[in-house]
């Protein structure tokens, strides 16, 4: 496993490497100097510190490119730092690849970088400023000598209001001859009241004169009701039935909090009616009870028959 080489890597890719033993490495730029001769550019080269924060960063660097574990490569690394103590206290150099040497002066470890050495760090990106953006905007534009494309056509907003009237006034058309012809026709649920015929009994001494009898049972006859078509009456709708006397009464509850009121009307031990009083036209009816099933979804609305 080339330790070394890692080592490189992870200090040019960082700007640092912590490796212990040996120290911190750090890659420093030099200003440009003189030589009295010409002037030279500005250059990097790497120092070696013996400061630094202990981490596990170049480990695992190692660790990942060799796919081994970090402890493995903890190890390696170890090894490494302890064999260069060594050989730099024999008096031998520790070369890393294409960077310099590991040297050791008077106890302490040094770094000679590689004259052939060069390194560039990564643009950074620029971002324009405000002024640059002006300077920008107040350029000529040039503009094309082919004519420019027209526009399309604004809305005609006249002419769609215009159309948006006459369906209305088409739909209100078609809704009124709907509700004049269907409102003529007069439910057959409508009970006009009729008036028993009865009979007179003679007594039984006396014979009977079906004469006088006769006028005496018609004139007691009244004579049946004749509803106006344009008059109102009140009409009593049945909105709903119920099996108990206790579901009729919540129901008529529900009822009343909306602003219904309703009669409850026990038509039997099993079925109690609950009724509204409406007052329309006798030809309004059948246009009324389709409105009373859709509102209370009851589809045994009628008019009660008295």
């Amino acid at each position: 496993m080339e330790i070394g080489k890692y080592i490189g890597l992870f200090l040019l890719k960082n700007q640092y490497c912590y490796v212990h033993g040996l120290g911190n490495l750090e890659l420093v730029k030099r200003p440009g100097t003189h030589n009295g001769k010409e002037l030279l550019a500005p250059h990097y080269e790497v120092i070696v510190t013996m400061g630094g924060s202990i981490d596990d960063n170049l480990a695992n660097f190692i660790a990942t490119n060799e796919q081994i574990s970090i402890s493995k490569a903890a190890n390696a690394l170890r090894e490494y730092s302890m064999q260069a103590r060594t050989d730099m206290a024999a008096g031998k150099e520790v070369p890393l690849p294409n960077l310099g040497r590991f040297i050791e002066e008077k106890g302490r470890v040094k770094f000679i970088t590689d004259d052939n050495f060069r390194y560039t760090p990564a643009g950074i990106p620029t971002i324009k400023n405000s002024k640059q953006l002006e300077e920008q905007n107040a350029r000529p534009v040039h503009k094309p000598t082919y004519p420019a494309p027209h526009k399309a056509d604004s809305l005609n907003w006249s002419m769609i209001i215009l159309a948006t009237i006459l369906i209305l006034i088409v739909g209100g058309g078609i809704y009124a001859i709907y509700h004049y012809t269907t409102k003529d026709k007069v439910t057959n649920e409508i009970a006009i009241p009729v008036v028993r015929d009865t009979v007179v009994q003679a007594p039984k001494s006396v014979a009977p004169d079906t004469t006088q009898a006769h006028k005496d049972t018609v004139a007691s006859q009244p004579a049946a009701p004749v509803m106006d078509s344009m008059q109102t009456y009140p009409f009593k709708m049945i909105i709903g039935n119920y099996p108990t006397m206790a579901k009729a009464e919540k129901r008529q509850a529900n009822l009343k909090l909306n602003g219904t009121k309703t009669d409850i009307l026990a038509k039997d031990s099993t079925s109690y009616l609950i009724i509204e009083t409406i007052n329309c036209r006798v030809r309004d009816t059948t246009h009324i009870s389709d409105s009373l099933r859709r509102m209370f979804g009851f589809k045994g609305v009628s008019v009660l028959k008295q």
